[in-house]
């Protein structure tokens, strides 16, 4: 089963040189499997997260080599992010020569994109807006299972070229994946 995923934190992850990801902490994680169920994780739920990731065929995110699968690792140790991952930022960036934002490809490919950003999920948390956070954490899993699904179907993905234009990338989601080689058992790192 693919499942999709994104991860808000309760500090933010914009804190300069002596940043380090493993300072970070989760408020919440969203999911959503393939055939559309929703399911919660707090930061408590971790340990109810960590059956899902190890049944899941493929874990799909928008930066989650970089950010969601690291965070969730200060929970679950660093054996998660060995599990079979694709990270759609990856592969668009392979497609286009640069990291284009999850909002800019939404917005270009579907004409609507995130409904905010994620230092609002930080600001959310804070004031104990447990509803808002919510709220936005799962409508970026739903864009980005959407996302998925429309550059699996038609090979391609919109994009806001570097001049602002709309142009088309053809994407290939498997130049995003890190998969575990299948003769060894062994799990491939980049």
């Amino acid at each position: 089963m693919i499942i999709f995923l994104d991860v808000e934190t309760q500090n933010d992850w914009t804190g300069g040189a002596t940043f380090s990801i493993k300072d970070l902490r989760i408020s919440y994680t969203g999911v959503i499997d393939e055939d559309g169920k929703e399911m919660d994780f707090w930061e408590q739920d971790m340990n109810k997260l960590k059956p899902l990731l190890e049944s899941a065929s493929l874990i799909v995110g928008y930066n989650i080599f970089g950010f969601d699968m690291p965070v969730i690792a200060n929970y679950l140790g660093t054996e998660i992010n060995s599990l079979p991952q694709l990270d759609l930022m990856v592969a668009v960036h392979k497609s286009v020569g640069f990291r284009p934002k999850l909002d800019d490809l939404t917005t270009a490919t579907f004409g609507h994109g995130k409904i905010g950003h994620g230092a609002d999920a930080v600001r959310y948390y804070a004031m104990g807006d447990f509803d808002s956070l919510k709220r936005y954490c799962m409508e970026d899993v739903r864009l980005t299972k959407k996302l998925y699904e429309f550059g699996r179907d038609n090979g391609y993905v919109k994009y806001y070229d570097r001049s602002g234009f709309i142009k088309e990338a053809r994407v290939n989601w498997k130049d995003g994946e890190k998969l575990p080689p299948e003769d060894t058992g062994m799990l491939s790192m980049f």
